[in-house]
């Protein structure tokens, strides 16, 4: 184990945080249990890897940080994506030190485990890139079009041969349809390149940058035993406060 936390010194997990979201407010700041999300989530990745930074925009965020003694890149508020900020803050971090890898680790995510973003690392010795699914719990999970389908293909590779929102008939969940988790690697100079791309005709439709990706190159999947639960709403919130109460 300790050689593997040496060689994550060559890799730089980043955190995309910022206060303007639409159907959540400040969600950010949004408690769980006696700390900001943002800190919640900055903590659990900081217990395993040393290497962990906010990619922030907002200077409250700016504030709290400087405060709470937390690593962050400042970025432009105008990006688009989250892709585009964390590509904007690599090439600030660039400037101060040497890393191969990215993890981009969502900040509404506080219950993201060591050995996913270790996994996510061992694949992109091979990979470009990589990104974690999950099996669907059934079929009326698998039919929301808020969940993200990765079909799969098998073989002696497991790698993403596409993204979708909307269920197809022809495909069999658990079988050739995971549920997408949205972390993802990336070799740095991939990123560099893939944020560089103009967004595809698909991409757009479906409002899935991953897609950009797979005309370009594979995406490897780490499959994981079940979903990271992510704090979409003020309820999804109060789900993760429960379940950090009842683990205590």
């Amino acid at each position: 184990k300790r050689i593997f936390v040496a060689l994550m010194d060559d890799t730089v997990i980043l955190i995309p945080v910022r206060l303007q979201a639409t159907r959540f407010p400040n969600k950010p700041f949004a408690k769980i249990g006696s700390l900001p999300m943002l800190h919640y989530v900055y903590n659990s990745a900081s217990n395993f890897f040393s290497n962990v930074y906010l990619a922030i925009c907002d200077q409250p965020v700016e504030e709290y940080c400087i405060e709470h003694n937390i690593r962050y890149v400042m970025t432009d508020p105008s990006h688009v994506s989250g892709s585009d900020r964390i590509g904007e803050a690599i090439e600030i971090l660039e400037k101060q030190k040497n890393f191969k890898y990215i993890i981009n680790l969502q900040g509404d995510m506080p219950f993201v485990k060591e050995e996913y973003i270790s996994s996510l690392r061992e694949k992109l010795i091979s990979y470009q890139m990589a990104t974690l699914a999950c099996p669907f719990k059934d079929v009326q999970e698998a039919s929301n079009e808020s969940k993200v389908k990765v079909e799969i293909v098998g073989g002696k590779e497991v790698v993403a041969n596409d993204f979708y929102r909307m269920l197809k008939s022809n495909k069999k969940i658990n079988e050739d349809i995971f549920h997408h988790i949205g972390v993802y690697g990336y070799q740095k100079d991939f990123l560099k390149k893939f944020i560089s791309l103009p967004p595809s005709v698909r991409e757009q439709e479906e409002k899935l940058e991953q897609l950009r990706v797979i005309d370009n190159t594979k995406i490897s999947i780490v499959h994981i035993d079940e979903e990271i639960l992510g704090v979409d709403t003020k309820e999804d919130l109060d789900t993760v406060n429960q379940q950090i109460q009842n683990h205590v």
